[in-house]
């Protein structure tokens, strides 16, 4: 679940770095969503996503004690 915002990100690159946009919803650099803040200070979206994630855990907690890797 995403909007069409955009928000930034730092993205290091050696002594330096910039901010780089970054549509909501997509995966950061470090793996974790991006989340704009009209999202973020939307609470019945907050909580559809935490029920996404808590979804993909319990997805690849399962694949792992399966002896698979991550979905």
């Amino acid at each position: 679940m995403s909007c069409n915002n955009m928000t930034e990100q730092w993205v290091p690159r050696g002594h330096h770095g910039s901010m780089r946009p970054i549509k909501c919803g997509n995966t950061t650099i470090h793996g974790d969503r991006a989340i704009c803040d009209s999202c973020r200070n939307d609470k019945r979206k907050m909580a559809e996503i935490e029920r996404q994630e808590a979804n993909s855990r319990a997805d690849n907690a399962w694949a792992h004690s399966a002896g698979w890797g991550d979905f």
